[in-house]
């Protein structure tokens, strides 16, 4: 049976990463691989931690790709990609916060060479 792991991207490791976010405006989530190499996103959760409604928007590099409005402590944004999303080459995941509030994620990537 083809699927997309095997055929395409020949079964690569997945990486888990979750912390914290708590600074206003952008916090890098996933650094920016090397040249010629893509971030490829299977899930994505960001939860707000504080009692203070903040604005998050999920961020290419420098372009924003999602926004949610999580108004009080528990609010969460949550994305099970279907199709697992292809970054932009040496782009950075990226979470902008409208305030100094804490946020907590969950990311699962792996990288693929590209170009």
């Amino acid at each position: 049976m083809s699927d997309f792991y095997g055929e395409i991207m020949g079964q690569p490791p997945i990486t888990r990463a979750a912390g914290a976010a708590a600074s206003s405006g952008d916090n890098t989530i996933v650094a920016a691989p090397a040249a010629g190499y893509a971030l490829v996103l299977f899930y994505l959760h960001v939860q707000n931690e504080s009692t203070t409604g903040t604005t998050a928007l999920v961020k290419h590099g420098s372009d924003t790709v999602g926004r949610a409005l999580l108004q009080a402590q528990g609010d969460m944004w949550l994305r099970g990609y279907e199709y697992p999303v292809i970054m932009p080459a040496a782009t950075a995941l990226v979470v902008n916060l409208s305030g100094a509030n804490s946020h907590n994620y969950t990311v699962e990537y792996t990288t693929i060479k590209v170009g």
